[in-house]
């Protein structure tokens, strides 16, 4: 499903449009639905798990997580905005700013993606 705008979307409009439910990602300018199969979902549920109980057993400073969205800029200098099946992000940067809405920008994290 493709949400058709008139004008391309900025990153921050990407944001404050994001739809209430289901999983969407800005491409070129665009919000686009993405959908799984339940193979795939259980691929990134295991990798979530896996990751979180390393975390957990090392003692590491990082969150795993299955919602975050990603500030991506392609080579030709397009904001996107993508939303990894499974991101391991450092703890203090995901606890920065409680309550914000903003995505995260992409150099910082480990972000995976189930194909």
């Amino acid at each position: 499903m493709t949400i058709s705008t008139q004008q391309k979307l900025t990153f921050d409009q990407f944001l404050d449009n994001y739809p209430e439910s289901g999983f969407y990602e800005l491409v070129n300018g665009e919000i686009i639905e993405v959908r799984s199969t339940r193979n795939h979902d259980d691929v990134a549920n295991y990798l979530l798990f896996a990751f979180n109980d390393e975390i957990r057993r090392l003692k590491l400073n990082y969150v795993v997580n299955n919602t975050a969205v990603f500030r991506t800029i392609t080579a030709s200098g397009i904001e996107q905005g993508r939303k990894p099946d499974v991101s391991v992000i450092n703890r203090d940067i995901w606890r920065s700013n409680r309550s914000d809405y903003a995505a995260l920008a992409e150099p910082i994290q480990l972000a995976v993606e189930v194909t």
